[in-house]
């Protein structure tokens, strides 16, 4: 099925232009050029703005259900007190609820591709097919990042995670291929971190990444705490470590990295590995706040996301956006370090490039991914400031449709593919099995 959209504006990657016409077909961006120009049947969206659906590079879905209960706490109590207790207790139907919970929040935030770091594993795949299957409910564009963690990890973790590493490798091969040929799915290792897999564990996802030709992610210095254990169990900080055992380079995409040194920086960029920024879950957990502008000008490409629900409460990569730049700008007292055109390509182009994926774009070729935004919304005046708008001002109102690989997947500001009504039910559902004793 083939059609061609017009809007006021159209994001070009550098800046909005005006009356540009956008053909779909088959999923993807066919043509995009002057609507003048366009000879077919031409669907007039109105006053309204196309901007590329945002990317989600990082996130933990089964933990949206959580929302509340690990709320305003130490890392240590949001850990043991609630995510470790509570993730024992979601059964495989739970874990879809909150999966289609997730997605559809970020799809009303124009999310289109997301990452799932998943590891509520049980000793198979079946609780990770529950997720790809609510992404498919929901229409949204998922990469589910399958997680290696190791069988003796020395961490207080639930035994459902835990996987000897021959094990989690062959398992994510078996997803990836189940998944192959499927344009909305996709399936990277995920070594949960340096507290919970080994360098030689690490290693053992890398061969798995680049043989499926994908992405390999790891959770790395996120806390102050992670990188003291780092430190007494091999005698190093975390990227150094990575650095001596070989492990750096392009197909290691790592997550947080927040407390990092400026040699640390200089080797991330060396070995072209990249770095997923969370600014949103940084601040709720007290983390600390990532040296984004530093890597930024070392070279290091920097994606965004949001993390997991229970450790941020937002699912939207648009605020991290303005997070991400406010963060920057309190740190270094220095409200120019970071910009607006630089978070919105961080949060788009940027973080699809480090999911090994061409979308992020509006370009012929590229998947049909796209946010209509509504350019009467009062968040986006003054007018002639959108891009800038989009970043320091917008609301999520102003988010009236949503695209993902070529069908509209929110309309109104309403999910196309749920009933809210009873994903509502379903949560409550799950939310009394928490509350629980």
């Amino acid at each position: 099925m083939s059609q061609t959209y017009k809007a006021r504006l159209t994001w070009t990657g550098y800046g909005f232009a005006e009356d540009l016409a956008v053909a779909v077909s088959d999923g993807a961006f066919t043509n995009v050029g002057p609507s003048s120009e366009v000879a077919g049947p031409l669907e007039d969206l109105g006053d309204v703005a196309l901007f590329p659906g945002t990317v989600n590079a990082h996130g933990h879905a089964f933990q949206n259900v959580l929302k509340g209960l690990a709320d305003d706490r130490t890392f240590a109590s949001w850990r043991d007190d609630v995510l470790y207790p509570a993730s024992e207790k979601l059964d495989a139907e739970d874990i879809y609820t909150s999966a289609l919970f997730a997605f559809t929040e970020a799809l009303r935030a124009g999310i289109t591709t997301t990452v799932d770091f998943f590891y509520l594993h049980d000793d198979g795949n079946a609780n990770a097919r529950e997720v790809i299957r609510a992404a498919k409910d929901a229409g949204i564009r998922l990469v589910l990042a399958r997680t290696f963690y190791d069988l003796d990890a020395p961490t207080k973790a639930p035994a459902r995670y835990r996987e000897d590493a021959v094990t989690s490798a062959r398992r994510t091969r078996e997803l990836a291929e189940e998944s192959a040929g499927d344009e909305l799915i996709s399936v990277h290792p995920a070594p949960h971190s340096l507290h919970a897999a080994t360098p030689e564990t690490i290693g053992i996802a890398l061969e798995v990444a680049r043989d499926l030709r994908v992405a390999c992610h790891l959770h790395l210095a996120e806390a102050s705490y992670e990188v003291e254990q780092v430190k007494q169990r091999y005698g190093t900080t975390p990227v150094r470590l990575l650095e001596r055992e070989g492990l750096l380079g392009p197909d290691l995409l790592t997550i947080h990295s927040v407390w990092i040194d400026d040699e640390e920086i200089d080797m991330l960029a060396e070995a072209g590995t990249a770095v997923v920024h969370c600014p949103g879950a940084n601040a709720f957990l007290g983390d600390g706040i990532a040296r984004v502008p530093e890597m930024l000008a070392k070279g290091v490409n920097v994606g965004l996301g949001p993390d997991g629900g229970c450790a941020n409460n937002r699912q939207s990569v648009f605020q991290e956006m303005r997070m991400a730049c406010l963060l920057a700008k309190a740190r270094l007292t220095d409200g120019s370090v970071l910009t607006a055109d630089t978070a919105l390509a961080m949060g788009t182009r940027v973080g699809a490039e480090l999911l090994r994926s061409r979308a992020g774009r509006i370009q012929e070729g590229c998947p049909a991914d796209m946010v209509v935004l509504d350019l009467s919304e009062l968040s986006l005046q003054p007018p002639g400031y959108l891009h800038k708008h989009i970043v320091n001002s917008m609301t999520e109102r102003a988010v009236s449709k949503v695209m993902v690989g070529g069908r509209w997947t929110v309309i109104d500001g309403k999910p196309v593919q749920i009933d809210g009504s009873e994903l509502n039910e379903r949560i409550a559902r799950t939310a009394r099995k928490l509350h629980s004793p």
